[in-house]
């Protein structure tokens, strides 16, 4: 009896250590399914963040397509437009829109604006430069010369001032397509064409303001290309 008696407490030790090892083993199974899952989770938000990074580059490289088309066009035409890739502008500098202190662009000039109207309408019509675009921004600036004069009734400041340049293109522009600038959308049904005026505060590189020459520069009007983000559609394929 003594001896069924010491077997039985002998099997009793190795039923506890058998639920020991099998409490282990499936603690390392689920450790095993945390750290699988963690991989495969890590994996698709790498796989998400590549997908968004590759719309957005797509968007990217369509707005540097449509900036080296819209100066190549317009240079066919004998109208001058500096291009910055990077910053996704298009800026009219050389040809001397505006005198200084004045709103108003030259008579002279006006077959300009019509040239740049006329290649952004035609190019907007294009699936690849619609889809890639959210806003087209015209800005427009000034030179450094501070102005506190009258004008219709108002003071008239270099803040003013570039936000009425930038007005007066737009208005133009419009003018000119027949009210078609004003009817342009995004993908969103939003208006495509804004305008702002940055003053004197965003010169171009390298530009001073503190010769004539500099000064007429950036006395301009600006076009910025903001790109579309990539939408749900692009991020899930």
């Amino acid at each position: 009896m003594r001896f069924l008696k010491g077997e039985k407490h002998l099997s009793d030790d190795n039923h506890f250590w058998i639920s020991i090892s099998d409490l282990m083993t499936s603690l390392l199974f689920v450790f095993i399914l945390i750290l699988a899952y963690m991989i495969l989770a890590t994996q698709e938000t790498k796989e998400k963040a590549d997908s968004k990074i590759k719309a957005f580059e797509k968007n990217i490289n369509a707005r540097t397509e449509l900036l080296q088309t819209l100066k190549d066009s317009l240079s066919k035409n004998k109208i001058i437009v500096e291009i910055d890739k990077d910053d996704g502008t298009m800026r009219i500098t050389k040809e001397k829109l505006f005198d200084s202190s004045k709103a108003e662009i030259r008579d002279e000039k006006k077959w300009i604006i019509e040239g740049v109207t006329t290649q952004l309408l035609e190019l907007m019509e294009l699936e690849k430069y619609h889809n890639a675009i959210n806003t087209i921004f015209i800005e427009g600036h000034t030179d450094n010369i501070n102005l506190n004069k009258g004008h219709d009734g108002f003071r008239w400041t270099n803040m003013e001032l570039s936000s009425q340049r930038a007005i007066n293109t737009f208005l133009l522009m419009d003018e000119i397509s027949d009210g078609g600038l004003s009817t342009l959308t995004n993908n969103n049904g939003q208006a495509l064409i804004s305008y702002s005026g940055y003053s004197d505060t965003r010169p171009i590189k390298n530009v001073s303001n503190g010769t004539e020459e500099g000064r007429e520069r950036n006395r301009r009007i600006q076009f910025f290309f903001a790109v579309n983000p990539p939408s749900m559609e692009e991020l899930l394929k």
